[in-house]
């Protein structure tokens, strides 16, 4: 959805989506594993996909954040990596 609204092209979304959709996750511990189950939202770290869509999907969250803050008059500054942020306010 976020994708569509940014105004990309629909088989550019498509492709997305059939990236994002139907992926499975395990988790282990010492020696312990958990069974497989689906991950079908969010975008997986380690993905070669994730810097991009993960910068697409805070810039529209971040965008709205400072709009809100800047109109309630409370100075925000906005600093974000890839898998890491600041947000002072």
């Amino acid at each position: 959805m976020i994708l569509g609204k940014a105004g990309l092209d629909p088989r550019v979304v498509k492709f997305f989506l059939n990236y994002l959709v139907g992926r499975r996750t395990q988790y282990f511990w010492n020696n312990f594993s958990f069974s497989f189950f689906n991950v079908d939202v969010g975008v997986g770290q380690g993905l070669a996909l994730y810097p991009i869509l993960s910068a697409i999907y805070l810039a529209s969250f971040l965008y709205i954040l400072e709009k809100h803050l800047k109109i309630l008059k409370i100075p925000i500054f906005i600093l974000f990596f890839v898998d890491s942020g600041l947000l002072v306010a």
